[in-house]
């Protein structure tokens, strides 16, 4: 028989005498010192905990922002690869990720991919910009060859499947997943679809547009088919898309209002991805500011700012100050915004990340448990940190926030936003 299948209170005898050898040959280890008085207390406390039973309702685990994608080296709906990797390089440029050269694996700090100063679409150096397996982008500049670990090693064809991230969530014991988009993953709003209506129980889809172009009538009659006939549920907006196409309209110039009033007609929550490739506080800022005064013009649209704010453009010296114009601008009933840190801090600071926890501190305080939800950017937080502790770094180490405010936090909130 094979002793895999062996109660766990029954062990395989050793086939020798003496020490026993260090792997059984069925691969299994020898039991270690202490096994069975651990066992024992682990049978005591699962005999306290209680059943769970269909009947005994548990707080549902929303995972405000994931993404699924098709191998990301490849078109993504759009009509060729290389039309789409442009996208993906210009994400990639001014990301915080190091560069490495090839040849020796050494991180470089040359800049190859643009200029460093101006960072339109169409000011990227051409440097064969193409999928590198295993997490890793890569392009040739001067005859070298470089690469940059935006994805986690495990996905070794750039690629994050529906089924992929179910397994993840069933995994760390999380209920549902907004799908969240970018231009960095692809035109993929029938590809996010396809999601939601095979697994309508685990996902909430959003809806991307080209957010530089929303003046024009048919990005408005484009959402409309992404919600009404696709089934998506919101849209997701990136500020920083404007800039990238040499855009300095803001976000609530009127111009645009036609477009939000098919927003509010539509009766669809707004996930905004405020970004700029300007480094430093005071382009961010003007982001944010812009941000605001729209909140002014639409109070009743909902809305989820994703990452919440970028905390890592306020530190200093370990330490994040974040200016009072920061906090304004998301500081309004309509705006819930999500706790999202591993994914930028877990590449200065360790699990479980008490560095941040006078952040979240900060951020419970100010703007209240009804107005946070937590997210983990996965599959791209395995960068710094596993799924289940994406999620156990607030859960697990944030006593401050009592139970029911941390129930809100993982899902009750988001699950109220979209109805369900």
């Amino acid at each position: 028989m094979d002793d895999r299948r062996l109660p766990c209170h029954i062990h395989p005898v050793w086939p020798q005498r003496g020490r026993p050898p260090t792997r059984h040959p069925t691969g299994l280890r020898p039991p270690r010192r202490g096994y069975h008085a651990l066992r024992r207390c682990l049978v005591r406390a699962s005999a306290r905990r209680k059943p769970r039973s269909a009947d005994v309702k548990f707080p549902m685990i929303v995972d405000s922002h994931a993404h699924v994608f098709p191998p990301m080296g490849g078109p993504s709906g759009h009509p060729s690869a290389k039309e789409h990797l442009r996208y993906v390089q210009h994400t990639i440029m001014t990301h915080h990720q190091p560069v490495r050269r090839v040849s020796d694996n050494v991180a470089v700090t040359q800049q190859t991919l643009f200029d460093g100063e101006d960072t339109a679409l169409d000011a990227m150096y051409d440097v064969d910009f193409r999928g590198g397996g295993y997490g890793k982008l890569a392009w040739t500049s001067g005859g070298v060859d470089y690469l940059k670990q935006y994805l986690p090693p495990s996905m070794r064809d750039l690629e994050s499947t529906p089924e992929y991230i179910i397994a993840q969530m069933d995994y760390a014991g999380i209920d549902r997943a907004v799908i969240q988009s970018g231009h960095l993953y692809g035109r993929l709003n029938a590809y996010i679809a396809d999601a939601v209506r095979w697994y309508p129980d685990r996902f909430w889809g959003l809806a991307l547009v080209d957010e530089w172009n929303i003046d024009d009538p048919s990005e408005a009659r484009s959402l409309d088919a992404s919600i009404n006939e696709l089934g998506l549920h919101a849209l997701w907006f990136n500020t920083g898309s404007l800039e990238m196409h040499r855009s300095d309209t803001p976000v609530d110039d009127p111009v645009f209002f036609p477009f939000w009033e098919r927003v509010r007609t539509l009766g669809i929550p707004v996930f905004w991805n405020v970004t700029t490739s300007v480094p430093g506080q005071d382009a961010y800022l003007a982001q944010l500011a812009a941000l605001k005064r729209w909140l002014q013009i639409y109070p009743d649209i909902p809305c989820v700012l994703t990452h919440g704010l970028t905390v890592a453009r306020f530190m200093e010296d370990g330490v994040a100050k974040i200016p009072e114009a920061a906090w304004e601008a998301i500081d309004t009933p309509n705006v819930i915004s999500e706790l999202l840190f591993p994914i930028f801090q877990g590449a200065v600071f360790d699990y479980p990340f008490r560095e941040v926890r006078p952040i979240i501190r900060e951020y419970y305080e100010r703007l209240g448990p009804k107005r946070l939800c937590w997210g983990s950017d996965l599959p791209n937080v395995e960068r710094h940190a596993t799924y289940r502790q994406s999620l156990a770094y607030l859960r697990d180490y944030c006593d401050f926030i009592p139970q029911d405010d941390m129930d809100a936090i993982l899902g009750g909130n988001i699950t109220a936003l979209f109805g369900t």
